[in-house]
């Protein structure tokens, strides 16, 4: 992960600001989907695209039970399309 050098603060609402710098590099215009989650306590922000809930490929996606699944991991579970 390659450090920015941006300290933001929470606001009493629980938001935080993304610098505008980033936003422009990430090309996040208004209404841009964000996805949230942790890993290793730490928060990691991406923009949100489906992707394969195995191995995060965001290619040749299937929806199996709710979930997106690609076709190699869907070959390894033994799921046939």
């Amino acid at each position: 992960m390659k450090a920015a050098g941006y300290l933001v603060r929470v606001d009493n609402l629980g938001r935080i600001v993304i610098p505008v710098r980033i936003r422009r590099s990430m090309e996040l215009e208004a209404d841009t989907c964000l996805e949230l989650f942790t890993e290793d306590n730490q928060i990691v922000m991406r923009r949100y695209g489906a992707s394969c809930v195995f191995c995060q490929n965001e290619e040749n996606l299937t929806q199996y039970k709710e979930k997106f699944v690609c076709e190699d991991c869907l070959k390894k579970l033994g799921v046939k399309n």
